[in-house]
């Protein structure tokens, strides 16, 4: 038992932001000897999980801990070493916990569980478009989807917390809502029977805008938008008059390059 004949001889008291332990009796050290305080003897809450993140490792999630001190006492930043079943599992390192606060840990491969994810083409679809004094404004969606396929080995389910990056200038389409954000992740939670899988699919859009003068641009591209569906009727109009109006030009250039040579020729 590691708390076993522990018990803690220091009380926490608040000091602006600052915070300090008090040591309730003296403790007496013989010359050139050092002790250990115990300073927190509570339990706390926690939650066992598997955290993912294809730039720590490809394949395997890491075993990881959400630990949430539910004691009235601030945790110093420093070093944890995680026991599993009484058996040590490895060791960590946390930053400061306030009281109430949470924090997760990781601190070794979870080889028992595997991730494989794979990102479909990306598109871009066409959303709108206008006109203005001879210019296409066009707006365009870009669509990426990747999906996780969450395979555990184990003999009891486990929580996979799958964290991807958080890119302000997308939006997230599906699922509806992260699990968790913050300042550079998005985590998703996905829960796995033992000896079974589970299938996480990340869909998020961004808005493009894009700009094309009609005197630059040829007769496929503007037909290229008179077929989009999502084009106005109206635009789709002045579109066509564009391109009639491109053809005649077409056709004018053609006679006078006869005429260039017949001139030419005559000459």
């Amino acid at each position: 038992e590691l708390q076993e004949g522990v018990t803690t001889i220091a009380q926490a008291t608040e000091a602006g932001e600052l915070f300090q332990y008090t040591i309730d009796r003296p403790v007496s050290l013989a010359r050139q000897k050092s002790a250990l305080l115990p300073i927190v003897t509570e339990e706390i809450e926690g939650t066992k999980l598997s955290i993912y993140n294809e730039r720590v490792h490809a394949k395997h999630p890491l075993n990881g801990f959400r630990l949430k001190n539910s004691t009235p006492l601030h945790l110093l930043q420093g070093p944890i070493t995680v026991f599993d079943g009484g058996i040590y599992a490895g060791d960590a390192r946390i930053e400061d916990l306030p009281p109430g606060q949470e924090r997760i840990i990781s601190y070794a491969l979870d080889l028992k569980t595997e991730v494989v994810p794979q990102a479909s083409n990306g598109r871009e679809d066409v959303v709108a478009a206008s006109l203005r004094k001879g210019t296409l404004l066009v707006t365009r969606k870009s669509v990426e989807e990747k999906t996780y396929q969450v395979t555990n080995r184990d003999q009891k389910p486990k929580v996979v917390l799958i964290a991807r990056p958080f890119r302000s200038d997308r939006q997230l389409v599906a699922p509806a809502e992260t699990d968790e954000r913050t300042r550079d992740l998005d985590r998703f939670t996905v829960t796995v029977d033992a000896g079974s899988g589970a299938r996480l699919t990340v869909r998020e859009e961004k808005q493009l805008q894009e700009t094309l003068r009609l005197i630059d641009s040829g007769p496929e591209t503007i037909g290229f938008y008179v077929q989009a569906k999502q084009v106005s009727p109206r635009v789709k109009e002045a579109l066509q008059k564009v391109v009639a109006f491109r053809n005649r030009v077409d056709q004018t250039a053609a006679q006078r390059g006869l005429l260039d040579q017949l001139i030419n020729e005559i000459r």
